[in-house]
C-alpha cells in the first residue's frame, strides 16, 4: 500500500497565507510601515560577542544576583569604557 507524495511547491502553497483579493469600489490601502517603525523609536544597533560558557555563565549570575539582565550588564559595561576613553554616550 504505496501513497504517491505531493511534490513540495503543492505544500508551500497548502501554507501560503489566504488573502481575500481587494474588492473594486474600496480604495487602494498604503503599504504597510516597516518592521523598524514598529519597534519604535529604539535606534540601538545590535552586536555579537563572543564568550566562553563560563563566562557567559557568571555574566548570568551576576544579572540573576543583581535583579536584571545580561543586557543591561553589557550595556552598562560599554558605556563605561566609553566614559573612560572620553566619549559622551
Amino acid at each position: 500500500m504505496t501513497s504517491e507524495r505531493q511534490p513540495l511547491t503543492s505544500l508551500s502553497d497548502r501554507l501560503a497565507r489566504k488573502v481575500a483579493p481587494p474588492e473594486a469600489d474600496s480604495p487602494v490601502q498604503a503599504p504597510a510601515e516597516p518592521a523598524k517603525a514598529a519597534k519604535g523609536t529604539d535606534a540601538r544597533v545590535q552586536i555579537i560577542v563572543r564568550m566562553t560558557p563560563a563566562e557567559r555563565k557568571a555574566l548570568r549570575q551576576i544579572a540573576l544576583d543583581q535583579d536584571t539582565t545580561a543586557q543591561a550588564l553589557a550595556e552598562d559595561a560599554i558605556r563605561d569604557v566609553l566614559r573612560r576613553h572620553g566619549h559622551k554616550t
